[in-house]
């Protein structure tokens, strides 16, 4: 069976005060909602632990992808991400491998992109319904949950 090219958007940014809604499409779509009271708690937990406050955000970030896709892992072969966090590329990228691999499955840097997913994006279209209050979120996860994959 043929591996999944999926889409990531973003809707409402992780240090941004509200909710924030992940997106995954590759044709079918699977959204994660972030209430802000988890940001807040996330945030508070990842400063704590002395990361610094702009890796706290990608942290987030990647997190929520991963929960996302967890379950689907195996089935997924690239992943292009919005380019929501200019400059912070490379470290998305390192992120996502790093996570990836302790979870078990390999991606290579060249199988994660980072580009602008458009608005005729399936992904898009998911995100914001859900933070338009059309659809629910698949999966709408707790701090502990969240901070684990951070």
């Amino acid at each position: 069976m043929p591996k999944s090219n999926v889409e990531v958007d973003q809707s409402g940014r992780m240090e941004m005060s509200g909710k924030t809604v992940i997106a995954v499409s590759d044709g079918f779509a699977v959204t994660v909602r972030v209430t802000a009271r988890v940001k807040q708690q996330v945030r508070q937990a990842l400063v704590e632990r002395k990361v610094k406050s702009r890796m706290v955000m990608i942290r987030m970030f990647v997190g929520a992808i991963l929960l996302a896709v967890q379950g689907h892992l195996g089935e997924i072969g690239s992943v292009t991400m919005d380019e929501e966090y200019t400059g912070y590329e490379q470290l998305i990228r390192s992120l996502w491998l790093e996570r990836t691999r302790a979870m078990g499955f390999e991606f290579s840097k060249e199988d994660i992109m980072i580009a602008r997913v458009g608005k005729q994006s399936p992904a898009h279209r998911a995100a914001i319904r859900v933070t338009r209050r059309q659809a629910r979120a698949d999966r709408v996860p707790s701090a502990n949950e969240l901070l684990k994959v951070c």
